[in-house]
């Protein structure tokens, strides 16, 4: 089914975003002990071209399965070497960083901002949304987007994406690093966003 949305509908589901990368940007600051900010880039409905990638170096991804009125989930992927560092930040303290701890750290940052995010979602549409705790895929995207299809039921008809950008200060440190995030959802779920939206848009 093809589905057109237009300007209003990414305001709404961009404002979203910001509101999400906000509470995010709090809890990965306390987490960490050192001032970070999430940002994103403006929402986008991507086509499969899109997202595939010419260069397939290494990735790390964490997948998110979502439930309730929304069918589908949340996919964060960064380089190797990012997420290697978002890692060292979280385990500073730390006597041992072995791969097992770093993709755990790793799995925590996915978690608060999955959750940032569709905690948002949830109170701006009044939508029930359960997110699962995240898997870890590593590869290229697209290896990590045949696995996060296989994880969530039902079918993927819509991905959404924009480029999220970590930037962390300390008293004698700054690193900037990027990565994706992606919102992948069946039909009746992007239907039910924008009925939601339409409820707004008609008060």
């Amino acid at each position: 089914m093809n589905i057109v949305l237009d300007k209003f509908y990414y305001d709404a589901l961009n404002e979203v975003g910001n509101i999400g990368m906000g509470n995010a940007t709090t809890a990965l600051s306390q987490l960490v002990g050192k001032s970070i900010k999430v940002s994103g880039s403006s929402l986008t409905l991507l086509k499969d071209k899109d997202i595939s990638e010419k260069l397939n170096y290494e990735k790390v991804g964490a997948i998110v399965r979502v439930m309730g009125d929304m069918n589908g989930g949340f996919i964060l992927i960064l380089g190797k070497n990012h997420s290697d560092v978002l890692a060292d930040m979280l385990l500073k303290d730390s006597a041992e960083e072995d791969k097992y701890m770093k993709l755990s750290a790793f799995i925590e940052v996915a978690n608060i901002l999955a959750g940032s995010y569709y905690n948002a979602l949830s109170k701006f549409l009044d939508l029930s949304i359960i997110p699962s705790i995240p898997i870890i895929s590593e590869g290229t995207t697209d290896e990590i987007f045949e696995k996060a299809k296989r994880h969530m039921s039902g079918k993927i008809d819509h991905v959404f994406g924009l480029t999220t950008l970590f930037e962390i200060r300390g008293e004698d440190e700054y690193h900037s690093l990027s990565g994706d995030m992606y919102m992948l959802l069946d039909t009746a779920s992007l239907q039910s966003i924008i009925d939601r939206i339409e409820e707004m848009r008609t008060r």
